[in-house]
């Protein structure tokens, strides 16, 4: 007999299991408050990738980023 649960659901069981039964963004946040620099700098880095990958177009992506946050918070 089947459980009633689907494919994803089973996915996301078995990751979040795997992962200590915490969501990723708790493990994210605990991992990015040890050590900040590293974040800090992993961030910077990829804004830099993002600069080069896009060339002049890159303060289009920087808008949309700004807007996702601006609206996320909104519905936090």
């Amino acid at each position: 007999m089947s459980d009633g649960k689907g494919f994803l659901e089973k996915l996301y069981e078995k990751l979040w299991l795997r992962a200590g039964g915490k969501p990723w963004t708790e493990i994210v946040r605990e991992e990015q408050k040890a050590s900040p620099l590293a974040f800090m700098l992993i961030f910077f880095f990829l804004g830099v990738m993002v600069v080069k990958l896009t060339g002049r177009r890159w303060w289009w992506i920087a808008l949309a980023f700004a807007t996702g946050i601006i609206a996320g918070h909104f519905w936090w």
